[in-house]
């Protein structure tokens, strides 16, 4: 360690004598540095686990104060709402007891500070509150509606992973000159089409004309639930796929031009296994946190398809608490759907980093 700091001393002498106090100084900072760097070269497998288990739990901590503000505008959609929420939910020709009375139930007659503070005690009980109209509580509303929702968006991924990486492999690595332009001109559509549209079309022709798919309705126990899913999942294929493949091609390409691959290529190495190290993986990590940040719009989207696909998710539930004005209801669908995004979101992140080695000490 002496003998670096000296080797970094001498060339300054020469420059004159106000560089010393700085040079000596700068020496002293990078010696421990440069110990870091040898313990890193070192032990360089342990330590790229040792940034990964940091950027976890970095990415981890973020994801835990994203998911708190979800919460926070959560709550304040209520508060915030035009008009008063138990009038407009109880009617003009409402008596001013009933009144109090909801407004106590609901917790709005006191100030906000404690509203918020019985709504943050309140969830970490799991406790959701309940409807304004049913009285069922929101949890056991959530216990049927949400896994319906869940299970529609993993098949997406599912079937969006299954298409799109074949199809960009295919068109990467089969070398035709006007593959990669029919390519771009099919996937520009997909990429244009609305997907209420693209779920009418498949409604009419798969559900309808070829009758290979239930109109509507549901099976909520697992292989049966897949048959009523898989329809509105390859709905968001339409336009998650051509994203994706879009996306997987160009780095595809940016990988199959570096010289290690090129070699490979050249020396005829054609195996699976070097596909999947040398240019599948490398090339994954931003397709990966673009899938989840899509997932994460896609949510949205899924409202939608549950509407047109009349499957009793978590989406059409809200659709019917927001015309009915549910607060409670809809509070909790907002925070979920918030969390959702968050947790897709760092498993997204958390993977891409995982699979890419280069994602090293950052």
């Amino acid at each position: 360690m002496h003998h670096h700091s000296h080797h970094q001393r001498t060339p300054v002498h020469r420059r004159g004598d106000q560089d010393v106090s700085v040079s000596s100084h700068e020496s002293s900072t990078a010696a421990p540095g440069q110990s870091e760097v040898a313990a890193v070269d070192a032990a360089e497998e342990s330590g790229r686990r040792l940034s990964f288990r940091k950027q976890a739990f970095r990415r981890t901590l973020r994801a835990i104060v994203v998911a708190f503000w979800v919460m926070v505008v959560a709550f304040g959609l209520i508060r915030l709402a035009p008009g008063d929420p138990v009038v407009a939910a109880l009617g003009a020709d409402a008596t001013p007891e009933a009144i109090a009375v909801l407004r106590a139930d609901l917790g709005l007659n006191v100030d906000v500070f404690t509203q918020f503070f019985q709504y943050t005690t309140a969830l970490i009980r799991g406790d959701l509150g309940q409807s304004m109209f049913s009285g069922v509580s929101v949890t056991t509303m959530l216990s049927t509606n949400l896994p319906v929702t869940l299970w529609l968006i993993a098949l997406t991924i599912l079937l969006t992973v299954l298409l799109a990486i074949p199809l960009a492999m295919f068109v990467a690595l089969v070398r035709w000159k006007w593959l990669p332009y029919a390519f771009r001109s099919i996937t520009a559509v997909g990429l244009a089409l609305p997907s209420f549209l693209v779920a009418l079309i498949f409604l009419l022709y798969f559900g309808i004309r070829l009758g290979v798919a239930p109109i509507s309705g549901y099976d909520a126990q697992f292989p049966q639930n897949l048959g009523y899913l898989w329809l509105p999942a390859l709905v968001n294929c339409v336009i998650l796929v051509p994203i994706l493949s879009r996306v997987l091609y160009s780095s595809l390409s940016d990988t199959l031009e570096e010289e290690f691959v090129e070699t490979g290529i050249i020396r005829g190495v054609n195996s699976f296994r070097f596909l999947w190290l040398y240019v599948l993986r490398p090339s994954l990590a931003p397709t990966i946190v673009l899938l989840s940040y899509m997932m994460g719009v896609m949510i949205g989207s899924t409202v939608i398809l549950e509407i047109i696909f009349s499957l009793p998710g978590i989406g059409r539930e809200l659709v019917s608490a927001v015309s009915m004005r549910d607060y409670p209801v809809v509070q909790s669908i907002v925070l979920v759907f918030g969390v959702l995004v968050v947790i897709l979101s760092l498993l997204g992140d958390l993977l891409a980093t995982l699979l890419d080695p280069r994602v090293k000490m950052s």
